[in-house]
This record gives structure tokens, C-alpha cells and sequence, in this order.
């Protein structure tokens, strides 16, 4: 299959405000010489200047209380959420957030609203990328070869609806500090994102109600999301499935480390 074909069966549109998260391994099961670079040139294509393409680079650049910390470097320091991600940062005509653990890179219309100096206390919460597309019409969220657990927009809506663990911090064991550290300097956080593996449990819900649906291409899947039915089904299983936004007690450190905090 050619990378243009891939594209369109995606169904990517002109205007498209576009965040994208992606297996390279999976994509290379229905295109073996898969090109990130033209991958990218032809997403850019089909979007237009009128949209936007949006991929994570986070770098999880905290404060150690033990240990050296590294600092985040906007220009140099690479992208640890794939190798996708980390090409996009690179080229011509796209910027990078400043968050020390969690930047975004962006390209095209957002580039007019968010600025390389974006860096909320709550890196996924409030003031953030996805609280951008949140509140701008045609936005969608790309999951190639992966799941929800990808998802970097339920941390958005565990900020937004504030359940209990969303300023817990539950990386004790990993001596972080909900500190981020750059060349810029020290920045405080209010919230440090936690594990993204319950978010499968909001997967199954949305499938159930046949408010999203699983993409196939022989055996590789995908996920063509908007946003605004991410938003308006999260608050509502966010605020009444607690329960299920943790992993199985003792299965999890960092969500074991947040119910000993709380007591839960």
C-alpha cells in the first residue's frame, strides 16, 4: 500500500485540527517500507495550512530527589513516545512546546493560538495542547496501531474533571518530583500524568455505545477520533467510572502509589 492510499482510507481531511499517536511497528505490517518523512509531507497535504498536525514529544524531564536530573533542551532533547514524534519536531516549519516533560510539536493553524513558550503547570490540564483542541471545532485524534492506553487526552480529562488522584504524584518510587526541569529553569507542576493503561476501560465504554469505532486494514486497526465526543462521553465516565481509571490493585506500582495517598 502506498502512503497516499494509507492516508485517504484514513480519512484525513483538509482543515482537520489533527493529534496523531502511532505504532511504526504496527504501520509497517500494511506498508513495509513505510517513510516517516513522507508520511508527514503527506499528512501536511491532505490537512492544508487551514488544519493542524499536533504529535507528543514528552521527554518527562522531572526533578530527581536522588540522582541527576537532566534538563530539557527544546531544540536537542529527543522524543521519547516514538520515532514518528520525533522526526515531526525536526522539520521545517514546526514548532515545539517548552514543557519540560510534556512538549507538544505543532505545525499549521494552531501554530496561531499555542507558542513555543506553552508550558501549563498542568502539562496535560488546563492551558494545554489538547485544552486547545478541546475547544476548537474539527479536532480529532489519530491512534495508529495503538490503543487508548496512547490516549494522552485522558490525562486531560482527569485534569478536567479533577478526580481525586489528579495532583497525586505517583512516581515516588522513580524519586520524581513534580518538578520539571529545562535550560530555562525550575517550573513547579500541579499535576504529573499518571499510568495510561486503565484507559482501555474508557475504550470498551465508547465502543459499547457504538460512539466510536475500531478501523481495520487486514490485521492492523486504528482509531480516527473527535475530539468534542472524546470530551462530552470522558466527563461523564471520568466523573461515574472511577473506579475503572485505576489498574487492579497490586498490578500497578504508580496506581498502587496513588491509592496508598489517598487511602483508597
Amino acid at each position: 500500500m502506498e502512503i497516499k492510499e494509507f492516508i485517504n482510507i484514513l480519512g484525513i481531511k483538509a482543515g482537520m485540527h489533527l493529534m496523531v499517536h502511532s505504532s511504526i511497528k504496527q504501520i509497517q505490517k500494511i506498508i513495509p517500507d513505510f517513510w516517516a518523512i513522507n508520511f508527514i509531507d503527506e499528512l501536511k497535504k491532505n490537512l492544508t495550512n487551514e488544519g493542524s498536525l499536533i504529535m507528543p514529544t514528552f521527554t518527562y524531564n522531572f526533578k530527581k530527589s536522588l540522582g541527576k536530573s537532566i534538563a530539557f533542551n527544546k531544540e536537542n532533547s529527543e522524543s521519547k513516545v516514538g520515532m514518528l514524534t520525533d522526526i515531526f519536531r525536526t522539520r521545517s516549519g514546526v514548532i515545539r512546546t517548552s514543557s519540560p516533560t510534556h512538549s507538544f510539536a505543532l505545525w499549521g493553524n494552531i501554530r496561531d493560538s499555542v507558542y513555543s513558550d506553552n508550558s501549563p503547570v498542568s502539562p496535560l490540564g488546563g492551558g494545554s495542547v489538547p485544552d486547545w483542541m478541546t475547544s476548537t471545532e474539527n479536532s480529532y485524534i489519530l491512534l495508529l496501531g495503538t490503543d487508548f492506553r496512547a490516549l494522552s487526552y485522558g490525562h486531560y480529562l482527569e485534569s478536567i474533571v479533577k478526580v481525586p488522584w489528579s495532583n497525586v504524584s505517583p512516581w515516588d518510587h522513580l524519586q520524581v518530583l513534580p518538578i520539571g526541569v529545562s535550560n530555562d529553569g525550575l517550573q513547579k507542576l500541579q499535576e504529573i500524568p499518571g499510568c495510561g493503561k486503565p484507559f482501555v476501560n474508557f475504550e470498551k465504554y465508547l465502543l459499547s455505545l457504538n460512539l466510536i469505532h475500531r478501523n481495520r486494514i487486514n490485521s492492523f486497526s486504528y482509531y480516527l477520533l473527535s475530539v468534542d465526543t472524546l470530551y462530552k462521553s470522558g466527563l461523564l465516565f471520568f466523573k461515574n467510572y472511577q473506579d475503572k481509571l485505576l489498574c487492579p490493585r497490586n498490578t500497578c506500582q504508580p496506581c498502587d502509589e496513588r491509592r496508598r495517598k489517598l487511602a483508597l
